[in-house]
């Protein structure tokens, strides 16, 4: 069973969506202000990550804490997801990564890609959304009510994308990063699958 990490960034996030979504025996890291609501619940973080320049309560004292520059090449996020790796995590999950600055959802949104693209697990949850990333590979979704599913190329071309139970299915399409074809769509019956043969897509499953 792979070892699984909680990251707490410093967007939209909320006492219950952490409480959602932790397990026990995660490895819960806390990226800078990600603190800030994580320290308002009742769990204890694994380590706490970042420059620390928008933490507005004490870091804790009995938790270990790495403390990055402020000029960087990475984002707090990426931090945390290298500091997992190395504490031995192969799936990720990323809370308060979305909401405030449009760009910093985005980055999150590419680091995702990123870290499934490198042979990992990774998702970014909210209280709307599940942002999944796949890669020369497939993913089968369970039917929500009231939920709408979007696949997205992105970096390159996607060759080989195949949507099967779903109101508009795809078949061996090559979908361009720059065509919104795969927006809102949903599944037809108890099981959706996206696949694509070479490339990278960016899944996203909306609550409407």
């Amino acid at each position: 069973m792979s070892k699984r990490c909680i990251i707490v960034g410093g967007g939209e996030c909320s006492v219950d969506l952490i409480k959602e979504n932790i397990k026990c025996n995660d490895y819960i890291i806390c990226a800078d202000s990600g603190y800030d609501v994580f320290s308002k619940t009742s769990y204890l973080p694994s380590l706490v990550i970042g420059d620390f320049d928008s933490v507005s309560v004490p870091l804790p004292k009995n938790v270990p804490v790495v403390k990055l520059p402020v000029e960087k090449d990475i984002t707090d996020c990426e931090a945390a997801i290298n500091e997992g790796i190395k504490n031995g995590c192969s799936s990720f999950v990323i809370l308060g990564g979305t909401g405030g600055r449009f760009e910093h959802t985005f980055a999150n949104i590419s680091l995702i890609a990123k870290t499934v693209k490198n042979g990992y697990e990774c998702i970014m949850v909210d209280k709307k959304h599940i942002f999944r990333a796949i890669h020369n590979s497939s993913l089968r979704l369970k039917y929500s009510e009231n939920t709408q599913i979007s696949v997205f190329a992105f970096g390159n071309k996607a060759y080989g994308v195949c949507e099967r139970g779903f109101h508009y299915p795809l078949d061996n399409y090559d979908l361009d990063p720059f065509e919104p074809l795969g927006i809102s769509n949903d599944i037809k019956g108890d099981f959706g699958e996206i696949s694509v043969k070479n490339g990278t897509l960016v899944v996203i499953e909306t609550k409407m």
